[in-house]
């Protein structure tokens, strides 16, 4: 039913946990509720130094978060730019909609940009 590499980052994945007192989070439900994923990042100098997920989910969401992560990691907060294809091209394609995954790592990013305007003020 999964694919290789999809069954690699499920039973290995990479950045799974929490990180301590995150520069941005987000918490999200899929619309069935059946998955629950929760991202949190560390920036520094604008760029994401660290990114980790919480998941309570199939095989092919918590693949998909992990390697949201990977390409997070690196990247300027304001760069940041994945899509559904993106991760259709890497993990293979699926009937799961994985798209919450995706907002919900914007969210964090947006929580992150919220969080630096208050400061300014």
């Amino acid at each position: 039913m999964y694919n290789s590499k999809v069954l690699n980052l499920f039973t290995n994945p990479e950045n799974a946990g929490r990180i301590s007192k995150p520069d941005g989070i987000a918490d999200l439900y899929n619309a069935d509720k059946t998955a629950h994923v929760e991202f949190s990042l560390r920036v520094e100098n604008g760029n994401i130094t660290g990114c980790k997920f919480r998941a309570q989910a199939n095989p092919y969401i918590i693949a998909v978060c992990s390697k949201l992560t990977i390409f997070a990691i690196g990247l300027p907060v304001n760069e940041v730019s994945v899509t559904k294809d993106d991760i259709i091209a890497s993990l293979g394609n699926t009937d799961y909609d994985f798209g919450f995954c995706l907002d919900c790592l914007y969210q964090a990013i947006a929580d992150y940009r919220e969080k630096q305007e208050k400061s300014k003020k």
